[in-house]
């Protein structure tokens, strides 16, 4: 072979790591409010380069990952619809979702670009024989960047009426933020605290000031393989595991796998989020077929003690597929271990909790997703649920729900949809299924409008109803509406009180209140015939 030939070859390999390592950048983002229809609303847009069909990965401190698809974007928000639409999420979980790196290439000029980093000279040196074709100027490294500052501010309040009482309310503020090369040497200082004030677990009415991340951070990338972080924070690699005090280390092998052990105390997920009851040590593997993880699979292993007595065996593996094009896949599996001092328990291992996501989506045409999920209540003397189970209820109590969600589009502005859901758990079964369309346009520009008729099995009640929704721009942002009509049969009620009619009406505006804070304002009312449950609330947000 010519040598021509030998260094055009090298050439294209090395272009082919390149471009590999490239081929997706991982967003940050934080959800900011849920809309009455049951999805959430983030705070990245159209100018961070979202779009419809992206996936999005919560990550709530609790542990479990939530999985969610864009199916709507504005310049600074996008809407999330849930894989499983009855998770609820709190107002500021964490999330993230995969950037194609070609995407940012391809944005037009109008949309605005994060602000790039203060440039930095290329170090250069001349070649020598052995070193790289492609020469010797490199990227500059965490430790080469400028310090940068990103975060948010924000404050947010809800006055609930539910059953004559209002002990739904509160209030919180806080602040969110990361400091980018903190130290000079490239690490990653993170912080977010909150004032709250609301009804606590004691049913008591009180003020907290919660520490949910104070950490430090530095590593993990090609550079600098070894990644560590201490303080409080979620796990990187496996969130799963919970909010942790204690340190994390874990080191990236070439081909972008990493492997890594914590140690630490786990703090009560309560309002006052207390600690060093619960020690616990965790070891784990993440697999990924390529640098760019689009095929990753995880799985750990965490031991705890509870006032150093032996607490829990917890294995979860994680699986997801995120192709350029085809079915993406998502999934994991908890299996908590038993090994004897369990009285409640007679199995060897139970599967606490398992979950699978799958969707497609074809361009211009619709989509489809397929959710299933199971849960079951593990024995523990970590107190998590903060109530007391009957022996029966931990040992029998389990819930599995089988989700389909489709969507079509019969042309570039009207989308029908469908959703049906059926869920099992010890004692009965139901479900739920819902169909309708979607029309853009119809009352104005970048106006949407819906109209679903929807059918509901609970566990004491039945429903049937219409929905109508509507959204559009209205003064400098935007206002989403929703109003439903239920007839409801509640079952065990005395005759004159087991069939109600129900009134719910939805509104939510969010848009740019000026001084670069950005607004929601959001009223849930529901009319039971004479019975009234109200919602108002409000969200204020600065990013910097």
């Amino acid at each position: 072979m010519r040598p021509g030939r030998i260094t055009a070859a090298m050439l294209l390999a090395a272009s082919t790591v390149v471009a590999q390592e490239d081929l997706f950048e991982r967003v940050e983002l934080r959800l900011t409010s849920s809309r009455p229809d049951g999805s959430v609303v983030v705070d990245r847009g159209g100018r961070d380069l979202l779009q419809p069909g992206d996936r999005v990965v919560f990550t709530p401190r609790s542990g479990p990952t939530v999985q969610g698809t864009v199916v709507e974007v504005d310049d600074r928000t996008a809407r999330v619809e849930l894989a499983d639409r009855n998770t609820v999420l709190p107002i500021g979980t964490r999330g993230h979702f995969q950037l194609p790196k070609a995407r940012r290439s391809q944005a037009p000029a109008t949309v605005p670009l994060p602000p790039p980093a203060a440039p930095v000279a290329p170090v250069e040196e001349e070649w020598r024989p052995g070193m790289p074709l492609l020469g010797t100027t490199r990227p500059p490294r965490p430790a080469d960047r400028r310090l940068r500052v990103d975060g948010r501010v924000y404050a947010a309040a809800d006055i609930v009426r539910t059953l004559d009482t209002w002990t739904q309310s509160f209030a919180r503020g806080g602040v969110d933020m990361d400091v980018g090369n903190v130290d000079g040497d490239g690490g990653t200082l993170r912080f977010h605290g909150e004032f709250v004030w609301a009804t606590e677990t004691s049913a008591n009415t009180g003020a907290d000031l919660n520490l949910y991340v104070l950490s430090y951070e530095r590593g993990g990338t090609r550079d600098a393989p070894l990644h560590w972080q201490v303080g409080r924070f979620l796990p990187r690699d496996m969130p799963e595991f919970g909010l942790l005090d204690g340190v994390a280390v874990a080191l990236r092998r070439e081909g972008g796998d990493r492997l890594g052990v914590s140690v630490g105390w786990l703090p009560e997920l309560d309002e006052d989020l207390e600690s060093l009851a619960d020690l616990q040590l965790a070891a784990w593997y993440v697999w990924n077929d390529d640098v760019g993880e689009r095929l990753s699979f995880a799985l750990g292993y965490q031991k705890s003690w509870h006032r150093w007595e032996a607490d829990r065996d917890l294995v979860v593996a994680r699986l997801r597929y995120l192709p350029v094009d085809g079915w993406d896949l998502a999934g994991s599996i908890w299996v908590d271990f038993y090994n004897g001092r369990d009285q409640r328990k007679d199995e060897t291992f139970g599967i606490t909790r398992a979950n699978l996501v799958t969707s497609r989506r074809w361009e211009g045409s619709g989509g489809l997703s397929l959710a299933y999920d199971h849960e079951e209540y593990p024995e523990t003397l970590r107190d998590e649920l903060q109530q007391t189970l009957l022996p029966a209820t931990l040992a029998e109590a389990h819930q599995d729900r089988l989700s389909l969600s489709a969507w079509w589009h019969s042309d570039p502005g009207t989308r029908w949809f469908t959703r049906c859901t059926g869920w099992v758990d010890e004692e009965r079964e139901g479900g739920a299924g819902e169909l309708g369309v979607q029309k853009d346009g119809l009352f104005g520009q970048r106006a949407r409008t819906g109209l679903a008729g929807f059918v509901v099995q609970g566990l004491a009640m039945s429903q049937v109803g219409v929905r109508v929704e509507h959204g559009a721009p209205f003064a400098g942002g935007r206002l989403d509406a929703l109003y439903e009509l239920g007839f409801v049969h509640h079952e065990g009620f005395p005759a004159d009180r087991d069939d109600l009619l129900q009134h719910r009406l939805g509104l939510l505006f969010a848009g740019d209140v000026g001084g670069g804070w950005d607004g929601q304002l959001r009223v849930d009312a529901t009319l039971w015939d004479e019975e009234l449950s109200l919602a108002l609330g409000i969200f204020l947000q600065r990013h910097f």
